[in-house]
């Protein structure tokens, strides 16, 4: 069950630190209309204390279940004290409650894994995919296209609802993909996309969950050896554990993390995908590549808004 897709802030965000690989290095200012503000009602962070802090934007457009019931989840605290559990090098990176014994008395979700969608407002990427007739971007998280149908992408970074093999069996155990996984795409639900701290997220400890051997001892009726086994547990687990989970819009508007995200279309975004596509004036290249790039290789940039800005929403 749930096991199927192959720092702490203390509340005191005037020392959260700054945003690491993904944030965009502000040399010059930014047009203001290449840019938009990030709901924070859809702004979720998962503090892992000394080992960094992962942001992410919800998109309930995509999946308004699932989204409604992470956000729940988050200002419940459901991921307070539990731990990335299952990291897998070059797959996917699942947290959440990890055992079914814990997880029987949540509801099911429905699958939310892709949707009827006006084409108004999809901005198509440029060349093609392997996977999808269509990419693009809706609001910056990439999407791909097909008879009228729209769904989002396993990229990197993309926060996904683990679910069991029935469709509509997801709660909400997240996992997040370290490497491109797009066989999963229309598959299982996407609510959102991680838009700093992938670099948080690469640096978890590879861990797998407990087999059915352990899991019977750790709920079995041998008291001694139950806790033996969650002592156990715990020591693989530590590194990995979220320490607490906010939502932004809980936070007062003065002190709560702020972020932008370049629009999709812009001029600035049009611009960074041909200065990724365009590499005819590297003279080192005996061959110059294809005007392509993949899709998953070039996430759509987001950036820290200080709180004393001025411009946080």
């Amino acid at each position: 069950m749930l096991k199927q897709i192959l720092p702490v802030l203390a509340l005191t965000l005037s020392g959260l630190p700054l945003p690491g690989l993904h944030a965009v290095a502000q040399e010059a200012p930014a047009m203001e209309s290449n840019w938009r503000p990030v709901d924070p009602e859809n702004l979720i962070f998962l503090d892992l204390g000394q080992n960094g802090v992962i942001f992410i934007e919800l998109f309930p457009e995509a999946a308004p279940e699932n989204t409604a019931a992470v956000r729940e989840a988050v200002r419940s605290g459901y991921y307070d004290g539990e731990y990335f559990y299952r990291v897998v090098e070059n797959h996917v990176a699942q947290a959440g409650k990890e055992f079914d014994q814990i997880l029987k008395d949540r509801p099911a979700l429905p699958l939310e894994a892709e949707r009827e969608a006006d084409p108004g407002g999809f901005d198509g990427f440029g060349n093609g995919d392997l996977f999808a007739p269509a990419v693009g971007h809706r609001q910056g998280f990439p999407a791909g296209r097909q008879h009228g149908q729209e769904w989002l992408l396993n990229c990197p970074g993309m926060v996904g609802i683990a679910r069991d093999d029935v469709p509509d069996t997801g709660r909400t155990e997240i996992y997040i993909p370290l490497q491109p996984r797009r066989y999963l795409d229309r598959n299982y639900t996407i609510v959102g996309r991680v838009i700093d701290g992938m670099d948080v997220v690469s640096r978890l400890q590879r861990v797998e969950p407990f087999n059915e051997e352990e899991t019977a001892a750790l709920f079995g009726e041998d008291a001694p050896l139950a806790y033996q086994m969650s002592q156990y547990r715990a020591s693989m687990l530590n590194p990995n554990m979220i320490i607490a989970a906010h939502v932004a819009a809980d936070l007062p508007a003065d002190t709560r993390p702020a972020f932008e995200v370049m629009k999709t279309p812009s001029p600035e975004w049009e611009a960074l995908k041909e200065s990724k596509r365009d590499y005819s004036g590297v003279s080192a290249f005996v061959h110059t590549p294809p005007d392509v790039v993949d899709i998953c290789t070039l996430p759509v940039p987001a950036r820290y808004v200080e709180p004393d800005a001025g411009t946080a929403p």
